[in-house]
């Protein structure tokens, strides 16, 4: 009985080996335009539920890839040209001690191969003075930007966690590229490169 016993625990430990690894599948490539791609990165365990991951990157005309963010929040990209607009999730230290890597959405812009402009500060900042809101206030009730597309400019809904009071819970608002470009301007002017907390991916912002 004792090979018979072995056998059932080689398979056991080797099963259980397979579980933790898990079964990697290899990364889906959807090309957007320009060079942009979105990469998404499926991992299947056997003790976990599917984790789907998409990174959003660019491929150089020699075929090279550069990695532009890891972690799409997934409200779509906006692309004009060769700059990008995305929303990532971004990593900021919270006060959760079961999540002290916690995430955000921030809205990002990139002319790639550069590197991402996070230009959620300065679209809040733009927003507030055109609309005669509080930018303190703006900032901290700000949820998320969702872009799109629309008459050859650039359409930003921004969601806001609480309205009332003559605060909305959203708001809409629309900048042509030149504005766009003033503000990318603006955040390299005035930002530094940092690094992602979680990931480590290097960006400017304030």
């Amino acid at each position: 009985m004792k090979p018979t016993k072995d056998f059932i625990f080689n398979l056991s430990a080797a099963l259980l080996c397979f579980g933790l690894a898990g079964c990697s599948t290899p990364p889906i490539v959807q090309p957007l335009s320009n060079g942009y791609v979105e990469v998404t990165h499926p991992h299947r365990s056997l003790i976990s539920s599917d984790d789907l991951r998409v990174s959003f990157e660019y491929r150089k005309p020699d075929g090279k890839t550069v990695l532009i963010w890891p972690s799409l929040y997934g409200a779509g990209e906006v692309i004009h040209g060769n700059v990008a607009i995305f929303v990532g999730d971004k990593a900021y230290v919270s006060s959760n001690p079961d999540d002290p890597r916690g995430t955000r959405p921030r809205l990002f812009a990139v002319q790639a191969p550069g590197l991402p402009l996070d230009i959620t500060d300065e679209i809040l900042w733009f927003w507030s003075k055109s609309s005669g809101k509080d930018f303190a206030k703006a900032e901290q009730q700000f949820n998320q930007a969702i872009p799109a597309a629309t008459n050859n400019r650039l359409e930003l809904q921004l969601e806001f966690w609480m309205g009332g009071n003559g605060w909305p819970d959203n708001a809409t608002l629309q900048l042509d590229w030149n504005q766009m470009s003033d503000i990318m301007r603006a955040v390299k002017d005035k930002g530094t490169v940092r690094k992602d907390l979680r990931w480590g991916t290097p960006y400017i912002g304030n």
